[in-house]
């Protein structure tokens, strides 16, 4: 059956309406897509943008966020992986100078030199998450702070305090250098598809952007350690480090389990053991 001209017009304009674009969401990819107008604007407002600023926005999608950031002048700089996403976004806001669109996989691109630190932002793939929040610690010498998007559940363990079942390496690595802030809640009546979990914005503010010694291997010592976490941590420290190394620790942390020391103690205790390591 042949389409009216007029109506074929009609449909493709309802398909921008709102500058909601028609496409179907890739689950290998993520992709759940904000729809609530008054939660974009939320996010945005977090940013406090000015003209001044650049802006890194993390998987655009179908440009919610983008569409608010374009108006405040900032610069921005949208990082699609989808290449059909990305085609609609590009001629969407060629018209604005300040946004550029950019086709690539986020975790494989480069922060570029900037005369300002990165504000940056997104509604993420929450199967990504730590490898986003770890990408985000290690490029952190650009960015002044992080306003995301993550499962509720994930948001309890990025800001969960020293002592509690959510508190683990990723709360660590994280802590050591930033300070994490839950900001609100995001119901999945906002999405579409609606995903299956609760959803919460949190802020990440970094405070120590240098590079910390042994940075890579303080990353794989946290992982082991939290994989003894039920056990006192002289257990830990004698199975990798041997027995006589557990003399090297203060007798507070001997009879103590990992999850009960901050991460400022936990960076000290490592690089005690990595000292003792290297002296032999």
């Amino acid at each position: 059956m042949r389409v009216p001209q007029k109506s074929f017009r009609k449909s493709v304009r309802s398909s921008y309406s709102n500058g909601i674009v028609s496409h179907r969401a890739k689950k290998s990819l993520g992709q759940n897509f904000l729809t609530d107008d008054n939660i974009a604007r939320k996010i945005v407002g977090s940013l406090s943008l000015s003209k001044e600023d650049f802006v890194v926005e993390i998987g655009p999608g179908k440009g919610a966020l983008t569409k608010l950031i374009s108006k405040s002048n900032a610069k921005v700089e949208a990082i699609e992986k989808d290449n059909h996403l990305f085609g609609i976004l590009q001629e969407k806001f060629s018209v604005f100078p300040n946004v550029k669109i950019i086709n690539a996989d986020f975790l494989e691109w480069k922060f570029p030199v900037s005369r300002s630190l990165a504000k940056v932002v997104g509604n993420i793939p929450y199967n990504l998450t730590s490898s986003i929040v770890s990408k985000l610690v290690d490029g952190r010498a650009k960015i002044d702070f992080a306003i995301l998007m993550v499962q509720d559940e994930v948001a309890k363990r990025l800001s969960a305090a020293v002592g509690t079942k959510d508190y683990g390496s990723i709360s660590i690595r994280l802590q050591l250098v930033a300070d994490v802030k839950k900001l609100f809640p995001v119901s999945p009546n906002c999405f579409q598809p609606k995903p299956k979990v609760n959803s919460r914005i949190i802020k990440i503010t970094f405070r120590k952007r240098e590079i910390l010694d042994n940075e890579s291997e303080f990353v794989s010592f946290i992982k082991r350690a939290f994989g003894m976490r039920r056990k006192m941590f002289r257990h830990f420290v004698s199975h990798y480090y041997g027995k006589e190394s557990v003399n090297l620790l203060p007798e507070n942390f001997k009879t103590n389990r990992i999850e009960s020391f901050t991460p400022e103690d936990i960076y000290h205790l490592f690089t005690i053991l990595e000292n003792n390591v290297q002296a032999y």
